[in-house]
C-alpha cells in the first residue's frame, strides 16, 4: 500500500492511495475460500472445492466485497495514522479497476478546526424576570372558564348571533372541486371564535336554525396549504342547531371540575404555568446572548462541507414555508426567474440576497456548534439517558394516541435520537458558560418583554444582513484580486 498526501490546505486534505494489485490477489483468495466454506457445489464436500472453480462462480461478488473493504479500511487507517478528525465522512474517488493490476483512489477530506484556549471570563448577560400582572392570571383562567363551560340548545328559538355555538354541517369547494379537510358533522363553531376562514363565522350572524347558508370566503394569502391560499371558496353550511353558553363563571366548582382542591391552588398553578413559558422565553433569549458574544469572541476557519450541509438544510425549510418549489426554482431560465420574482414576492428580497444571507447563517451555526462541543468536551458535560428518555416522551405527548409509534421510531433510529440529545447537549453547555459569567436581573413585565424580543429579533436581521453584504464584498475583493494578479 502507498499513500501520499497531495493536499494540506486549511481544513482541507487529500491523498492518492495506491493497494497493490498482489495485495488485492491475496484477499480475493482468502475471501474465495471463505466463501468455499459455506457453498455447496455437486461432487465436492464443503471446504474442499477448487480455488479455479470458486473464481468461475463467485469471483464477481467476492472481487466487489474485498475491493469495499480494502477502501472502508484503508480510509480508517489513512485517518488514523494521520491523527485526523473529519468533519465529515471522507469522499472517496475510484478510479476505473482492471483486474489484476493495482488499485488506486484518491481520498478528500475536511478536518475539524483545532481551537486554541477557551476563556470565558468577563462574560457579563442580562437574565430578564417578568412580574406576571393579575390580568393576566384572569385572562387565562377566563379562557379556562370558557372552554368549560356548559352549552344548551336555545329554550326559545331565536335567530344566531355571536357568542352562540352553532351545530353545523359543512362541505367546501374551490372551483366546484371539494377541498381536502374542508368538511365536517355537527361541528360545534362558536361565532366570533375565529377559528375559521376569515369573513366565515359574519355569515353565519343573524341565521335559523335549519337553515341553509351559502358562504363564501377567500383563504388568506399566507394560509398554510399554498394550494389553497388567496384562492375563493364556497362552503355549503347546514345549521342543525343553535346553542347558548352559560355565563362563564370562575369559581371553586370550576376548579374542582379540573381537578383542583381549590380555586387558590388552581390560581397558583396558572401562574406557575405563565411564569415557566417566560422562564423558557427567557432563557432562549440570554441564550442567543451567549452565541452572540461566543461568536464575536472565537472566529476560527470552519470545514466547508459542513456549512453547506447546514445551508441546504436551512434552505430547503425556507423554501418549505415559502411554498416555493425548488425544482421550478432552478430549472427556471434566467428571464423566467426574473420575470416570476418568486423569491421577492415572497420574502422581499432576491434569491441571491438570501442565499448570501443564510449562507452566513449556515457558517455562524457550524461554527457555534463545534465550538459548544468542544466546551462541553473540555468540561465533561454529557446528556444522561434519563434527560434522553424525558425529551423522548414530551415528544411523544405530541402525537396522542401514536406514542408507542412514535418511541420506536426515536429508539430505532439513532440520526432521529440525535436531534433530541443535541439542543440537550446545547442547553446544558450554555447553562455552563452562564455559571462562569456574571448575571444581572432585569424586571420586565410582559409587554415590556415582548417588546424587547421584537426589537432585539430586528436588530439580529440587521446584523446578519450587514455581515452577508461585508462578506460578499470580501469575496467580491478577492476575487478580482485573483484575476488582477493572472
Amino acid at each position: 500500500m502507498q499513500i501520499k498526501e497531495t493536499l494540506s490546505q486549511g481544513l482541507k486534505r487529500e491523498f492518492d492511495v495506491t493497494i497493490f494489485a498482489d495485495a488485492i490477489e491475496e484477499k480475493l483468495n482468502k475471501r474465495l475460500e471463505s466463501i468455499g466454506k459455506r457453498v455447496k457445489i455437486p461432487g465436492f464436500r464443503p471446504g474442499k472445492i477448487p480455488l479455479p472453480l470458486l473464481r468461475q462462480r463467485y469471483k464477481q461478488e467476492a472481487l466487489s466485497d474485498v475491493l469495499e473493504q480494502i477502501v472502508e479500511s484503508t480510509v480508517q487507517k489513512l485517518v488514523k495514522d494521520n491523527s485526523l478528525k473529519p468533519a465529515l465522512k471522507p469522499k472517496v474517488n475510484l478510479n476505473s479497476y482492471e483486474e489484476g493490476k493495482d488499485l488506486k483512489f484518491q481520498v478528500n477530506l475536511e478536518i475539524l478546526p483545532v481551537i486554541g484556549d477557551i476563556k470565558l471570563d468577563h462574560l457579563t448577560f442580562e437574565k430578564y424576570v417578568v412580574t406576571i400582572p393579575e390580568e393576566n392570571i384572569v385572562s387565562v383562567l377566563e379562557n379556562l372558564a370558557k372552554r368549560n363551560r356548559e352549552t344548551h340548545p336555545l329554550k326559545k328559538l331565536r335567530k344566531s348571533k355571536k357568542g352562540d355555538i352553532l351545530i353545523i354541517d359543512f362541505e367546501g369547494f374551490i372551483e366546484n372541486e371539494p377541498i381536502e379537510g374542508g368538511s365536517g358533522k355537527d361541528h360545534p363553531l362558536e361565532l366570533g371564535s375565529g377559528s375559521f376562514i376569515p369573513g366565515f363565522e359574519d355569515q353565519l350572524v343573524d341565521r335559523e336554525k335549519g337553515g341553509q347558508v351559502e358562504v363564501k370566503v377567500t383563504f388568506p394569502k399566507d394560509y398554510h396549504e399554498d394550494r389553497y391560499a388567496n384562492k375563493p371558496a364556497r362552503f355549503d353550511v347546514n345549521i342543525k342547531d343553535i346553542h347558548e353558553a352559560a355565563p362563564i363563571t370562575i369559581d371553586a366548582a370550576l376548579a374542582k371540575k379540573l381537578g383542583f382542591e381549590s380555586l387558590e391552588l388552581m390560581k397558583e398553578w396558572v401562574k406557575n404555568n405563565i411564569s415557566k413559558n417566560y422562564i423558557a422565553q427567557g432563557f432562549l433569549n440570554t441564550k442567543r446572548h451567549v452565541l452572540d458574544a461566543l461568536a464575536e469572541r472565537f472566529a476560527f476557519d470552519v470545514p466547508e462541507n459542513m456549512v453547506q450541509l447546514e445551508f441546504e438544510n436551512i434552505w430547503e425549510q425556507l423554501c418549505r414555508e415559502l411554498g416555493i418549489d425548488q425544482g421550478k426554482a432552478a430549472n427556471a431560465n434566467a428571464k423566467e426567474k426574473d420575470n416570476s420574482k418568486i423569491f421577492e414576492e415572497t420574502a422581499g428580497k432576491s434569491e441571491e440576497e438570501l442565499r448570501t444571507e443564510y449562507k452566513t447563517i449556515a457558517e455562524r451555526r457550524v461554527r457555534l456548534g463545534i465550538l459548544l462541543a468542544e466546551i462541553g468536551n473540555r468540561n465533561n458535560i454529557s446528556v444522561s439517558n434519563q434527560e434522553l428518555m424525558n425529551a423522548l416522551m414530551e415528544r411523544a405527548r405530541e402525537f396522542p394516541g401514536q406514542e408507542r409509534e412514535v418511541i420506536d421510531f426515536y429508539r430505532n433510529n439513532e440520526s432521529a435520537l440525535a436531534t433530541l440529545r443535541a439542543p440537550i447537549f446545547e442547553n446544558k453547555v450554555v447553562e455552563f458558560i452562564l455559571n462562569q459569567s456574571k448575571i444581572t436581573e432585569k424586571a420586565l413585565t410582559p409587554d415590556e418583554l415582548e417588546k424587547l424580543f421584537t426589537f432585539e429579533e430586528e436588530e439580529a436581521e440587521k446584523k446578519i444582513a450587514a455581515e452577508s453584504k461585508k462578506s460578499k464584498t470580501k469575496k467580491t475583493s478577492k476575487k478580482k484580486g485573483t484575476e488582477k494578479e493572472e
